[in-house]
């Protein structure tokens, strides 16, 4: 299917210098390095898991072993994903950019500012579309890499509705998300509690609903309004724009990885005119990337979505 080209105007006077696209949900999740990267994955990789029972026993002489160490594996496949638009540059020379152009009937070249807006825009989607599929990515979708809440949705070890959360309760809000809060931090094991790499995440909805439930008059007349880290008790609360509504989420950075070939890749748009080939008046641009998620310990991720089991 072609890239449809959609132009509204037909405005031929002065234009401003800018172009304003939409915005963009921060992509968070890599940029505040809330989950492992591992870059310079061919083709898949073997995450290696180790555990031990106690062998511990009552003192006697001789030697006899107890006790067992289990040598597993997780593995972690990222999936190619492409992104390939075409433009025609006589559409954009007919309204916006006819000064910046020329005024030759060939259109020989794409306009720089509506070149950079155009990238801007691929770049934005794409961060935030890869931000969002890391947590919500169904493989099934074309364009999409599982992410960790379809993994966690069937995954029976995960701390979730069932199994170490056992009440559902309704959508948060600045009402109820002390409680909701408590429940989930109550199901933390101890051993995680205090490791300086737990997450605890929050979707934007909750983290609203929490900044709502601390609000004072004297927050909103501008006292103790400070940009302070969002805590609860000794937890900070990381607000995740990539979480669904109602979601809370407790790991360890080192248990969740994100996998992918080149981090570069991501921000690489390869531009070809085709005029240099076909004379076609059209410019393509294409984004080649990997992605993929895994974690490795399920017994120490909690999951809440407080909705639906």
């Amino acid at each position: 299917m072609a890239t449809t080209t959609s132009v509204n105007s037909n405005y031929n006077g002065e234009v401003a210098g800018a172009i304003i696209g939409k915005a963009f949900k921060e992509a968070d999740t890599l940029a505040k390095k809330l989950v492992t990267v591992l870059p310079n994955i061919k083709y898949k990789m073997s995450l290696r898991k180790i555990s031990y029972s106690n062998g511990r026993v009552d003192y006697a002489c001789g030697f006899t072993p107890t006790g067992a160490v289990t040598l597993s594996e997780v593995v972690l496949e990222p999936k190619k994903i492409k992104n390939e638009q075409e433009v025609c540059k006589e559409e954009l020379s007919q309204i916006w950019s006819s000064q910046t152009m020329g005024f030759s009937a060939h259109n020989d070249s794409m306009p720089k500012d509506e070149q950079t807006a155009l990238l801007n825009e691929i770049l934005g989607d794409t961060a935030e579309a890869t931000d969002r599929d890391i947590w919500q990515g169904d493989a099934t979708n074309t364009g999409e890499f599982d992410g960790f809440i379809t993994k966690f949705a069937t995954d029976g070890n995960i701390i979730k509705h069932g199994n170490g959360i056992t009440a559902l309760g309704s959508a948060i809000n600045k009402t109820n998300v002390v409680a909701e809060l408590e429940k989930v931090t109550a199901a933390i094991p101890r051993a995680l509690r205090r490791k300086k790499d737990m997450v605890v995440g929050v979707s934007p909805d909750v983290a609203l609903a929490y900044q709502q439930s601390l609000i004072t008059p004297q927050i909103t007349n501008g006292l103790g309004g400070e940009a302070l880290p969002l805590k609860y008790g000794s937890f900070e609360l990381n607000e995740m724009n990539g979480l669904p509504d109602n979601t809370i989420v407790v790991y360890q950075v080192k248990n969740l990885y994100f996998g992918t070939g080149l981090l570069a890749d991501h921000n690489d748009i390869r531009i070809k005119d085709m005029d240099d080939s076909d004379l076609s008046g059209m410019v393509r641009y294409k984004m080649v990337y990997t992605a993929g998620v895994q974690y490795i310990n399920a017994g120490e991720i909690i999951w809440y979505l407080s909705t639906a089991s």
